[in-house]
């Protein structure tokens, strides 16, 4: 070989050893925290998809139903979920569906992290309730989230709070992200800063309809705020697009509780207790609301179901009171339960109004005095609550004195503006002779609710006193060819007899509404009047014994039960 021969040889075996030598010192060393995720250690490193643990991360911190799903199928599809790595990120993805969306029903994974991990760490104090925060030289985004499915249901401030910096630090790496706006709003919401919560609710929602915890957050807020028409708009949003999400269901079911609307509260609570008939606080609101509709055959079965799990709670005690009260008539009964209460509250204002109501529509002269006394020292109060406003307003209208009643139910307008109300509203224009006035509060409250029965009555009795017979006939004629028998149909048959001129007429319909409701006291009335007119003094008495017994301070009775004593007696 020759010496040029040579030369390039040795050239070439030193190329050769040193592209060895940099490409050895190109090889990075594992992650000590986590391992990378490999498809199988005997499959070529080459197979390996791109970027599969950031597309997976990505998913992950995005934190939508959907994201955490795409990221669980990824680790589960791509054969990688039995690494360490993939055990972690699963575990991560399983734990946040089941925190955040525990309504969604979704076959999920079993996870069995690493214990070593970090993440495994985070979880297991979660798991305890302990608050883990992120390293300060942390920048990764889940370990400042994680920690927080520790305080899903914290209601301790001082803790709260002390996640805001991981939250604020987690928006900083990745605001497009639901998750920290989300935990932020908590945070804020339970620390009493409302406004700035449901900023941060909204803006997750914003980011993503499928993050509806956030929404169903914001509609609490609204309806906290008497906002309840945007909370409700808002919830049937939500419900659109989860149909079958309990959750959804039950914050809609409550804030048609909350704003008195009986018909639509009603078959909404109905349907939750089909999925759970043990859930206590459903039943005591759906006892409440068919009491409200003065359903109490239906409310019992609730209120016996309740008190064999718990029958020392004051609100089903009190219920039992309106029931035997509004139901059985047995008001010594409903005093009987009342004052149990009291015994365990003395200073509940509810049952001390409700028991002021029933001495003051009590028989007794003295329980009547007692309970107007009652009434007195409640309405003291410079701001006196709803309830006692409530039965001044009650009190005044059966005394007819329109004038209070107006004074009271005016500052119920202002502060509420209750189906019941409004009810009242009319009632009182009725009596002030304000016929027009009357109509306007009648159809403000039909159009809140058309489906409502005793909203329609109320609402067809303004269109006559209101001179608009016509229009109230149309109602009536199609009422009475579809309701069913009972004491609706009754209503409709007396409303029809104030269509009428003719006095043999109207003492059919007045039959008719007996007939399907002896207790009617509109149409015991018209009959006491118009055999009073007749002279007939037997069958006047006869409707005034029955009117008297349902109504004994009724002040339309009184001149009659003085005129008639002598047969009374």
């Amino acid at each position: 070989m020759n010496c040029t021969g040579c030369f390039r040889s040795i050239c070439y075996f030193f190329f050769i050893f040193f592209s060895l030598f940099i490409i050895s010192g190109c090889v990075s060393t594992p992650s000590i925290k986590e391992t990378p995720i490999e498809r199988n250690p005997t499959v070529d490193r080459e197979a390996k998809p791109p970027s599969l643990a950031d597309e997976i991360r990505g998913l992950i911190e995005t934190g939508t139903p959907p994201a955490l799903q795409r990221a669980i199928d990824l680790l589960r599809n791509r054969d990688v979920s039995d690494t360490e790595l993939g055990r972690s990120l699963t575990a991560v993805a399983v734990t946040l569906f089941k925190s955040v969306y525990p309504a969604l029903s979704v076959e999920l994974p079993s996870i069995d992290p690493p214990p070593t991990n970090s993440y495994s760490k985070i979880m297991k104090d979660a798991e305890r309730g302990i608050y883990s925060p992120a390293p300060a030289s942390s920048q990764d985004f889940i370990e400042m989230v994680l920690p927080f499915t520790a305080l899903l249901n914290e209601k301790r401030t001082e803790r709260l709070s002390a996640s805001l910096p991981d939250l604020e630090r987690a928006i900083t790496i990745n605001d497009k992200s639901v998750l920290p706006y989300y935990f932020k709003g908590i945070v804020l919401e339970r620390t009493g800063q409302i406004d700035q919560a449901f900023i941060m609710y909204s803006k997750a929602y914003e980011l993503s309809k499928d993050c509806y915890p956030a929404a169903l957050a914001a509609a609490r807020i609204l309806s906290t705020k008497n906002q309840n028409a945007d909370a409700i708009s808002l919830l049937l949003e939500l419900l659109s697009r989860y149909p079958e999400n309990w959750s959804i269901k039950r914050a809609l079911a409550i804030v048609y509780y909350k704003t008195g609307n009986w018909s639509r509260a009603e078959p909404a609570l109905a349907e939750l207790l089909q999925k759970d008939p043990k859930d206590k606080e459903l039943l005591l609101m759906r006892a409440t609301v068919l009491i409200e509709q003065g359903k109490y055959i239906q409310a019992a079965p609730l209120l016996d179901a309740y008190g064999a799990m718990d029958n020392s709670n004051i609100s089903y005690l009190y219920l039992r009171a309106r029931l035997q009260a509004e139901g059985y008539k047995n008001r010594d009964a409903a005093l009987t339960f009342l004052r149990s209460i009291l015994l365990i509250n003395p200073s509940d204002s509810n049952v001390i109004t409700y028991m002021a109501r029933l001495l003051i529509e009590s028989e007794r002269e003295t329980e009547r005095e007692e309970g107007a006394s009652m009434l007195n020292i409640l309405l003291q109060d410079p701001m006196p609550p709803a309830n006692v406003l409530d039965l001044a307003v009650i009190v005044a209208i059966r005394r007819q004195n329109w004038t209070q009643a107006q004074m009271y139910n005016n500052q119920l307008l202002e502060s509420r503006r209750s189906s019941s109300d409004l009810e009242n509203a009319v009632l009182i224009q009725q009596g002030l002779k304000k016929y027009d006035q009357a109509l306007l509060y009648a159809k403000e409250l039909y159009d809140r609710d058309t489906a409502n029965e005793q909203n329609t009555y109320t609402y067809v009795l303004a269109l006559i006193n209101g001179g608009k017979k016509d229009d109230a006939k149309v109602i009536i004629e199609s009422k009475l060819a579809s309701v069913a028998s009972g004491s609706l149909k009754s209503n409709y048959y007396y409303l029809r007899s104030r269509l009428k001129t003719d006095e043999e007429s109207i003492l059919n319909d007045l039959r008719s509404s007996l007939f399907e409701d002896p207790r009617n006291l509109n149409a015991l009335i018209a009959m006491l009047e118009i055999y009073h007119r007749r002279k007939d003094d037997r069958r006047a008495v006869y409707y005034l014994k029955q009117a008297l017994s349902l109504s004994p301070d009724n002040p339309i009775l009184q001149p009659y039960k003085k005129e008639y004593a002598n047969q009374l007696n």
